[in-house]
């Protein structure tokens, strides 16, 4: 499950499990400073230095990736390298051994912690169904002209749900759109979900954008097969119409990099 819906609105799943986690370690903290134990400070310093730690990894696994130091700061992309996350041990162990009253309950915090991110990827992982086969599924040009998803989804193939009112959508089109020109090996599929031609051709001349491959899916079967309400939303096919990963949320130059060369042998020719 790469997405939660909470009323109208879509979270990736990443992010809920973190900020489970997190409200967790919140929670035993009170208790703990109910009881004369405040370690809230220090909880917040080890998150911030887990969540810089991995922005970090990743923006150095990628660095030719960005245009510049505003780019880099833009989290919006998801781009996190979880190893970096590491960062926070020696402020742990640095409030561990600067605060020796407040070692139990920063522990059994973590502890707790801990507990709540297990619970949390398990559930999810439950609720996760196997991936399937990309169903056949008719889409349509701009023309009006059916044009079945197996006719076009062969090789690698990044399929993009979007739509024109969708400001993330928006904010990742010339990052796809380039993209083309870059991954030559990968297919690149528009899918606007349930737009008029008329709507998405004009969005797309006023915003200067071109697409080997922009299609309509009136009926928005794709989202339907995906299982997720919320755009964008980007999956990525092998040459036998089989998932290989999907990524919730707007796309940048270095996500999309790390999205196609973690799994595909040779996005590039």
């Amino acid at each position: 499950m790469d997405a939660i819906l909470i009323g109208p609105l879509a979270l990736p799943a990443g992010t809920v499990v973190a900020l489970i986690t997190f409200s967790a370690a919140v929670l035993a903290s009170l208790w703990w400073q109910w009881r004369g134990k405040p370690v809230e400070k220090w909880l917040w310093l080890i998150t911030l230095s887990a969540l810089a730690g991995a922005r970090l990894a990743f923006v150095l696994r990628y660095p030719e990736q960005y245009s510049g130091l505003l780019a880099m700061l833009d989290i919006r992309d998801g781009g996190w390298w979880w190893p970096g996350a590491l960062a926070a041990l020696p402020v742990a162990i640095l409030s561990l051994w600067r605060r020796p009253a407040l070692r139990l309950a920063l522990l059994s915090s973590a502890a707790v912690a801990l507990m709540a991110l297990a619970i949390s990827l398990a559930t999810l992982r439950a609720m996760t169904p196997e991936p399937v086969p990309m169903p056949d599924i008719t889409l349509e040009n701009l023309q009006g002209t059916p044009i079945p998803l197996t006719q076009v989804a062969q090789g690698p193939t990044l399929i993009n749900l979007w739509a024109t009112w969708c400001p993330p959508c928006r904010r990742e089109m010339p990052v796809l759109a380039s993209a083309q020109s870059r991954y030559p090996n990968v297919r690149f599929v528009l899918a606007n979900q349930g737009e008029t031609a008329s709507a998405v051709r004009d969005y797309l001349i006023q915003a200067d954008l071109h697409f080997d491959l922009p299609l309509l899916d009136p009926s928005m079967a794709l989202g339907q097969h995906a299982g997720n309400g919320g755009l964008p939303l980007t999956l990525l096919l092998d040459g036998d119409g089989n998932e290989l990963a999907r990524h919730f949320g707007p796309l940048s130059r270095a996500s999309l990099h790390h999205l196609l060369t973690t799994h595909l042998d040779d996005p590039r020719p």
